[in-house]
């Protein structure tokens, strides 16, 4: 409503002492806006991107060059001018559509969570470059779901809902001797790029496992090779005891796997959707019924059976895709990122689930950018251009290099193993 693309139901707004009721258009050439989505063009370069914005706000040819050279100056975006924008990493999208935002110098910036999916070095970047356009006198309005962010506001304005969420427990879980998941010398390369580079490590059963890495780090690559989704170049894997170079069908039945994306059909109902997971792993019968009503109670889609999946708030997504990939009762969880863009009372939520799965003995794997809940695995894998840099208990990792948080921990361990890929 304040950028002008939705119109109030009642009362207005003023903006740069124009109302958005009023004068939408108007208003317009004021601000910019910066949604989760980040509105690029993929099949564009990022010069062709920046140029689309410049000609769109109307910005005077003379003007561009010095404007050009100070964003790709903050952005470390220069050396990629001829990079299509669809090519990029999560961080350098979110910096390309910030640089499209900026071009016209707006008074006002408007941010929908524009640190949504990317890594912590990505997310320091940004809020530098923020505060660089606050200290110049621009106003800047950010919507987030995390609570660091929200510290480093000049001034927060809450919203939430009433009621209370259920705390969060920790259980302690007794992993077992036997490996769920083990990796040896894992390589994977894209012609003459190394995406995953000599990995190893195993996963015990019953652990949470925590996977983390900054963009463009080679951890949804790994996650592919482990769920039979990619072959490796090199290198050998066992997950559940099979092979994932030779037994990839097998591994298939035996895991559950929940993409950034949730993986689910937006034109089918909630029923829909999980009818056609359980065909997937011949889940029928009485089976089924009992499985489909543990996955309803669990998400609290009881009353929402026969809506569109595309019509549910994220939240409730999250949770029949997570119902949906557990559905056949996977002895190991594959997660990658799968609490990108929901709110805190979500994201605990959903931990509480994870909780409880692993508490029944399934082993988690998870990837995450979110440092808060890197805290609850028992064990964290740190990775940086395709190497695991680090890899033990999140307590022992921030004791060993004297930091009182684990994304003061990520940001050290990546700045020493010579800072975070670009690409």
């Amino acid at each position: 409503m304040l950028a002008g693309v939705l119109r109030p139901t009642a009362g207005d707004a003023l903006l740069a002492g124009i109302s958005v009721v009023r004068e939408p258009e108007r208003v317009k050439h004021h601000i910019a806006y910066m949604s989760q989505r980040f509105g690029l063009y993929t099949d564009l370069t990022v010069a062709e991107n920046i140029a689309f914005y410049a000609d769109l706000y109307q910005v005077p040819r003379h003007e561009r060059g010095p404007r050009l050279e100070r964003l790709y100056a903050f952005s470390n975006l220069g050396p990629f001018k001829g990079r299509l924008a669809g090519k990029l990493s999560g961080g350098m999208k979110q910096k390309l559509a910030l640089c499209c935002c900026l071009i016209h110098h707006p008074e006002i910036l408007l941010l929908d969570e524009p640190t949504f999916g990317v890594d912590p070095i990505s997310r320091r970047e940004l809020w530098q470059i923020l505060f660089e356009m606050r200290d110049e006198g621009m106003t800047v309005i950010v919507s987030t779901s995390t609570p660091d962010e929200a510290e480093r506001c000049d001034d927060v304005v809450l919203l939430a809902p009433m009621d209370r969420p259920p705390p969060l427990v920790r259980p302690v879980v007794a992993a077992h001797e036997a490996g769920a998941v083990s990796v040896s010398h894992l390589t994977r390369r894209f012609g003459d790029f190394t995406a995953v580079d000599d990995v190893s490590f195993a996963v015990a059963e019953g652990e949470i496992f925590g996977f983390l890495g900054p963009n463009g780090a080679g951890k949804t690559t790994t996650i592919k090779m482990l769920t039979g989704l990619l072959a490796p170049t090199a290198g050998d894997g066992r997950v559940a005891g099979l092979d994932i170079r030779t037994e990839t069908e097998d591994i298939k039945q035996r895991i559950g796997y929940m993409s950034q994306a949730f993986s689910l059909y937006g034109d089918l109902t909630v029923a829909e959707n999980l009818e056609f997971s359980a065909g997937l792993y011949a889940v029928r019968g009485a089976r089924f019924a009992e499985r489909r009503a543990w996955v309803l109670a669990m998400s609290g889609l009881a009353q929402r059976l026969d809506s569109p999946t595309s019509d549910l708030p994220l939240g409730f997504k999250q949770r029949l895709a997570l119902g949906c990939a557990v559905m056949h009762q996977p002895p190991i969880l594959f997660l990658d990122e799968p609490t990108s863009g929901v709110d805190p009372l979500a994201r605990r939520a959903f931990w509480d689930l994870i909780y409880s799965l692993a508490a029944q003995g399934t082993t988690i794997f998870v990837s995450t950018h979110y440092m808060e809940e890197a805290e609850y695995c028992h064990r964290l894998a740190l990775m940086n251009r395709g190497r695991i840099i680090a890899l033990d208990q999140p307590a022992a990792l921030k004791r060993q290099l004297g930091v009182a948080t684990l994304e003061e921990a990520f940001v050290t361990l990546v700045e020493r193993a010579g800072g975070a890929v670009l690409g």
